[in-house]
């Protein structure tokens, strides 16, 4: 059967017109995936490496360099100076795509807060899971790695630690800082939060003549968060075959205290490493030293 004329010529000369502004809005992954493409040289860029434009052309429509030579001739992008860059004619649906993402993303930190006030952890990673699927290539710009199945696990610990990291916290205050937490350690992203977003009892507690409220809740946070991925580390460790010894990580920098840094760099076996986090650490953000397992060559593994 011969195809339609018009289609016919679509595909003889390439020259079919796209619209941006229902490409944005569209619920078609190929088709917002254009746009999401069109927005990475808002910032004036050469074009994506082989490895890059492979990825994309898992989702685009059509080869990843048939798409920015289309977005060229229609003066999505122009090309000086051995970059692209996004043209003032692109700007608008490009924002309207940007937004888009911004109310999703919205309502997935929602979803999965609702999710979490509920202990049901295992739905929080389920939302996020969708999410991130939703995304052209599948992750989110400000989100960590893929999680792990057992990531909603770790993160529902959070919402049951009892560890002296949280003595002497007001029911409240520890509330809202596990809650806090957990947010972060399922996303595998930490952000602040604004004085505004902390209850006032909150900051009052936890504001210390070092740390504002906001740092202080940030680091709080942070610590519950990296006791549980600790923990996690060196039971699988303990657990395994293939890792006899733990290095101790973590940043060198002017917060580290010497505590921490007595113990940074150096390996210990599984049953005799430093308990983390450090007890008598100094540091007013509180210990960031983490397991880094040495995972032993087979030569080594034999003897």
């Amino acid at each position: 059967m011969r195809k339609p004329l018009m289609s016919f010529f679509k595909n003889l000369f390439g020259r079919s017109k796209l619209d941006g502004d229902t490409l944005a809005r569209s619920a078609e992954l190929s088709d917002y995936a254009q746009i999401e493409l069109l927005g990475h040289f808002a910032t004036p860029r050469k074009l994506h490496d082989s490895r890059e434009q492979h990825q994309w052309e898992q989702i685009l429509p059509r080869p990843y360099v048939e798409i920015i030579d289309l977005f060229t001739r229609q003066e999505w992008l122009s090309f000086s100076g051995n970059v692209y860059r996004l043209t003032d004619t692109a700007k608008p649906f490009v924002a309207v795509y940007q937004a888009r993402q911004e109310r999703e993303k919205a309502e997935a930190i929602a979803a999965v807060h609702k999710a979490l006030i509920e202990k049901d952890t295992s739905k929080a990673l389920s939302v996020r899971r969708a999410y991130e699927d939703r995304q052209p290539l599948g992750t989110a710009d400000w989100t960590g790695p893929d999680p792990q199945m057992s990531h909603s696990s770790l993160t529902r610990r959070i919402l049951f630690l009892d560890h002296w990291l949280v003595e002497g916290l007001s029911a409240e205050t520890l509330e809202w800082l596990k809650l806090y937490a957990a947010n972060q350690h399922l996303w595998g992203a930490h952000w602040r939060l604004t004085a505004d977003e902390i209850p006032a009892s909150v900051r009052a507690e936890l504001a210390t003549d070092k740390l504002d409220a906001v740092e202080a809740a940030y680091w709080r946070a942070y610590s519950l968060g990296l006791y549980v991925d600790n923990q996690e580390t060196w039971q699988r460790c303990k657990g395994g075959d293939h890792v006899r010894r733990i290095e101790i990580g973590g940043p060198n920098d002017a917060e580290t205290c010497m505590p921490c840094k007595v113990h940074l760099g150096q390996e210990y076996l599984v049953n005799r490493v430093p308990e983390l986090p450090h007890k008598n650490c100094k540091s007013p953000y509180g210990c960031r030293c983490e397991y880094l397992p040495v995972v032993e060559n087979y030569a080594d593994i034999a003897e």
